[in-house]
């Protein structure tokens, strides 16, 4: 890989995180091609193949993925195509020819015990998207070329996530029931972005945890998205009441304690924002996009 600035090439180029990556990357003076699921489906070996041969990469950042984790039990063959069989197929075109940077989840991750996740704990997912997810990561180490596996979680950037669906529902004045008995790391995809680009100028390979700092519940995090609305003046400073797991039954098992560590990212100096911080940054990007 030259040093400076890899070209890159990326997947799933409508999600959140590789439409921030696409804008944070350019920013930083990467040429960057990112190709969309009608462009490019990452489970055609000849569709691939023709997609590196175009455009060349020093860098391929693997963000596509079948998300819809409830969705993902109803259909496990489409989870397991798209999050298992897609990543072995690209880490096999890239061997030899480009680095792979694959991102994975903390659903990896059984989450029952209180401590954070390092990297090289013991996985057991408790639902279909975490167990082709853990495929998936396990296909493009057998296949051993150059890579990066980059788990995160709790993604909000551009376009629909967690965060802008608490702040429509406070805008309509509806009352909120949010859990709080899971917890984790929620992590704005502008610093993940670019916590994947300085990973790659350290040099990282293997697995690396990426998420942005602090430890809070889903209920906390609606709160804080509330208040922050109110006062912006978005939205009614609407009740949001904390429920167990139990009270809001889902088709996929959740970790209760999904946090990942993140020693091993700090010793690499890469830090990502308090979840707080993170937050602010990110509506004020909404505030500016809607012109409110």
């Amino acid at each position: 890989m030259s040093s400076g600035h890899p070209r890159l090439l990326l997947t799933g180029a409508r999600g959140q995180l590789a439409r921030s990556l696409a804008s944070v990357a350019r920013a930083r003076g990467h040429s960057v091609d990112a190709l969309a699921r009608e462009d490019l489906d990452i489970a055609e070996p000849a569709e691939v193949a023709c997609a590196l041969e175009r455009a060349r990469p020093e860098v391929l950042v693997n963000c596509a993925a079948f998300t819809r984790v409830d969705l993902c039990e109803e259909q496990p063959e489409e989870a397991r195509r798209a999050n298992a069989i897609g990543p072995e197929i690209l880490a096999k075109a890239c061997a030899g020819r480009a680095l792979l940077v694959h991102v994975s989840t903390e659903y990896v991750f059984p989450g029952r015990t209180p401590s954070p996740i390092p990297e090289e704990a013991e996985t057991g997912p408790l639902c279909e998207y975490g167990r082709s997810k853990l495929a998936g990561e396990r296909a493009i180490r057998e296949v051993g070329g150059d890579h990066l596996i980059a788990r995160t979680q709790w993604i909000f950037g551009p376009g629909p996530n967690f965060v802008r669906t608490i702040l429509g529902a406070a805008k309509a004045g509806r009352p909120l029931r949010v859990v709080e008995d899971q917890l984790g790391r929620p992590t704005w995809t502008q610093a993940l972005a670019g916590a994947i680009l300085d990973a790659l100028d350290a040099g990282a390979r293997g697995t690396l945890h990426l998420a942005c700092e602090g430890v809070v519940s889903w209920y906390d995090l609606a709160v804080e998205a509330v208040q922050e609305g109110a006062r912006r003046g978005w939205n009614a400073e609407v009740p949001v009441e904390a429920i167990s797991t139990a009270e809001m039954p889902r088709p996929a098992a959740r970790p209760a304690y999904g946090v990942l560590a993140l020693e091993r990212a700090r010793r690499l100096g890469i830090e990502l924002p308090h979840w707080r911080a993170a937050l602010l940054g990110y509506l004020d990007a909404e505030e500016e996009c809607s012109g409110e």
